[in-house]
C-alpha cells in the first residue's frame, strides 16, 4: 500500500510540475524496476492525464462543429443559389417554349427545302458534267457553219427590217 500511494504521488506531482528532472529519473527508475506488475501498471495508468485528455476532446469537438457548421452554411448558401438558377432557367424555358414550338416545323421545313436544294445542285453539276462533250460538239459543229466561239451573237435590233 506504501509503494501505491508513493506512485500516486509522484503521477499527481509529474503532471503538476513540482517535481524536478532528477527525481522523476529516479523515482521512475524505482518504479520501473519494481517486481510488482500491478504498481507497474498502475504507474502507466498515472502517467495518463484524463481532465487534460478531456479537454483536448472538448476543443477538438469544437473546432469541428464550427468546421461542419460552416460547411453546412456554404452548401445551404449553394443550394439556395442552385434553386434561384433554376426558377429563372425555368421562367426563361415558359417565355420561350410557345414561340419555338411555332417555329420548329417551319424551321424543320426549311431544312428539308435546303437539302432538297443541295441535291438538285448536285443533280446540275452531273448534268453540266455529262453535257460537256456535247457543248464541245456543238462548238465544233459551228465552227464549221461559220460561227466562232466565244463569240455571243448579235441581238437584232428593233430597226431591223423583221420588226416592221
Amino acid at each position: 500500500m506504501c509503494t501505491h500511494r508513493g506512485v500516486r504521488r509522484l503521477a499527481r506531482n509529474r503532471y503538476r510540475g513540482r517535481v524536478s528532472q532528477n527525481q522523476n529519473s529516479d523515482e521512475t527508475r524505482q518504479s520501473s524496476t519494481s517486481p510488482n506488475p500491478l504498481e507497474q501498471v498502475l504507474a502507466l495508468l498515472a502517467t495518463i492525464d484524463p481532465i487534460g485528455m478531456a479537454g483536448q476532446a472538448v476543443d477538438t469537438s469544437r473546432r469541428v462543429s464550427e468546421a461542419l457548421i460552416l460547411v453546412l452554411e456554404n452548401f445551404a448558401s449553394t443550394v439556395d443559389n442552385l434553386n434561384k438558377t433554376t426558377t429563372r432557367i425555368n421562367s426563361l424555358l415558359d417565355e420561350v417554349e410557345d414561340p419555338l414550338k411555332r417555329v420548329m416545323p417551319q424551321f424543320g421545313a426549311a431544312l428539308n427545302a435546303m437539302a432538297s436544294m443541295g441535291d438538285v445542285a448536285s443533280q446540275l453539276g452531273d448534268l453540266s458534267k455529262r453535257l460537256g462533250p456535247l457543248t464541245t460538239l456543238a462548238e465544233n459543229a459551228g465552227g464549221l457553219f461559220g460561227f466562232r466561239p466565244g463569240k455571243p451573237s448579235t441581238p437584232p435590233t428593233s430597226s431591223s427590217p423583221q420588226t416592221e
